[in-house]
């Protein structure tokens, strides 16, 4: 919080990625609190940023070098690209939420994008765009069948593989 108040760039040794145990050099932007929290920042002179888990990060300081996000950059619209915090493709979303669920789907928030159409049958249409299917598909679950993925096919075929994985 420090470094990202003071706009100063951060040194960590991090324990996750494609070389765990390796020392990093960021320009921090922001947090994301989920189930895991993230620090979303982006080495000096990168144009987007990632997103590493505090759990992951050793030997934490704040560096004496300046290190600011982007002109313009917005934690919300970073954070609204991903359903979760898996960033990927972004595709566009239908969902059916049977009559059963649709009052809980009507008050629910999807995504900060999401329309929410009703139908004659009584189910609604949820619409919206993000990347981060497969945790998605995870969240899926928690609506106990209620919910038919009507697009995009990669949702549809992450949603069969972690059924597979569950059986």
């Amino acid at each position: 919080r420090q470094a990202i108040m003071g706009m100063c760039q951060v040194r960590f040794r991090y324990q996750g990625g494609s070389t765990p145990g390796a020392v990093r050099t960021l320009v921090p932007y922001g947090l994301l609190f989920d189930r895991v929290n993230y620090l979303v920042a982006s080495a000096p002179g990168d144009a987007e940023p990632k997103s590493w888990r505090l759990d992951r990060i050793a030997e934490f300081e704040t560096l004496d070098v300046a290190g600011s996000p982007p002109e313009g950059f917005s934690m919300a619209h970073y954070a609204s690209r991903s359903f979760g915090v898996y960033f990927d493709e972004i595709e566009d979303v239908e969902l059916r939420v049977l009559p059963e669920g649709a009052e809980d789907a009507k008050r629910w928030r999807f995504h900060p994008s999401q329309e929410i159409e009703p139908q004659s049958d009584g189910s609604v249409l949820v619409k919206f765009r993000t990347s981060g299917m497969r945790e998605l598909a995870w969240h899926l679950f928690t609506w106990r069948g209620t919910v038919e993925i009507i697009a995009p096919p990669r949702l549809k075929m992450a949603m069969r593989e972690e059924l597979q994985i569950a059986l």
